[in-house]
């Protein structure tokens, strides 16, 4: 308790002087840093982050907005670094352009390009997903809008996921509504526009199926994509 009295006392000292001054124990930007430096290498505390340009190993706020982060980046309330490199965690939620990496978040997070893991509260969602993504509710977005692409797996516990396009497996409880599904859709509900696969559930819809556009069990279809 003693140490995090000390730590709440250094930064509320650096941010009382303006919105870029810091203390930094090491030299110049190298070492432990307290405030908010627009660049450090080392490890970084602060409260909310402004004018952010890169930061080299660990950094700790309650809102974390940095241009580029290679390292670990924690933003206790909202993450929204531009371009991550390593591991990155949000309290609650938050927004990127490019992870490569692993992102937690407490309720979700949206990234435009996400290459990694990507493990969200409620929901994972961006433009192009390519790797591993679970969520308790879904991957997707929160109202009508869809998923562009997803290259991997996705565990969506209970909605499954919502895309134009998804090469893999997607697992989903209710439904998994993918527009063009080349891999395996598992869930109660499957429907594709495309399929070039599998689906598993009590329900299966693939319109490019001309003689079996709904199935009950399972649908398939294992003729090639045509090229296009």
């Amino acid at each position: 308790m003693r140490y995090v009295l000390i730590l709440i006392i250094l930064l509320m000292s650096v941010i009382g002087f303006g919105q870029n001054r810091h203390l930094t124990i090491g030299y110049q930007n190298n070492g432990l840093c307290f405030g908010n430096s627009m660049s450090n290498n080392g490890l970084r505390f602060n409260f909310i982050d402004k004018n952010v340009k890169i930061i080299n190993g660990v950094n700790i706020t309650c809102i974390s907005n940095s241009l580029n982060i290679n390292g670990f980046s924690l933003g206790l309330v909202s993450n929204n670094d531009v371009s991550v490199n390593g591991f990155l965690i949000s309290g609650l939620s938050g927004e990127s352009k490019i992870i490569n990496g692993l992102v937690l978040s407490g309720l979700g997070h949206i990234a435009h390009k996400l290459n990694g893991v990507g493990v969200g509260g409620l929901a994972i969602c961006g433009d192009t997903l390519n790797g591993l993504f679970i969520s308790p509710i879904g991957i997707s977005w929160w109202n009508t809008q869809k998923i562009k692409l997803i290259n991997g797996f996705t565990i969506g516990v209970f909605i499954g996921a919502n895309t134009e396009e998804l090469n893999g497996i997607s697992i989903g409880f209710l439904h998994n509504v993918i527009d063009e599904l080349n891999g395996v859709g598992i869930a109660l509900i499957n429907r594709s526009k495309e399929l070039h696969g599998f689906q598993f559930g009590l329900w299966n819809v693939a319109e490019n199926n001309k003689t079996f556009k709904r199935m009950p069990i399972m649908n398939l279809n294992l003729k090639r994509k045509t090229s296009r």
